[in-house]
């Protein structure tokens, strides 16, 4: 998850890539997608800093309780 703090969208090639091989379970491969938001985030950084990180915090702690369940359900 703190991979997807970063407003990039490469780690995403990295972690799917290592999901596919079998090296990552799809909780991580989820928690990942659901907390990176690529480039899309750069726009609001140039209106609001705040805006950018109640948006990023938010996904943050979603993207980390989804994360948890699935692996607590085996995934």
């Amino acid at each position: 998850a703190t991979i997807g703090i970063l407003p990039i969208s490469g780690p995403n090639i990295v972690f799917i890539s290592m999901f596919a091989q079998g090296i990552l379970p799809f909780s991580v491969l989820l928690t990942n997608s659901i907390v990176q938001d690529g480039h899309g985030l750069l726009p609001i950084l140039g209106f609001s800093l705040d805006d950018a990180a109640r948006i990023k915090v938010f996904n943050l702690v979603f993207g980390l309780a989804v994360g948890f369940t699935i692996a607590a359900f085996g995934g």
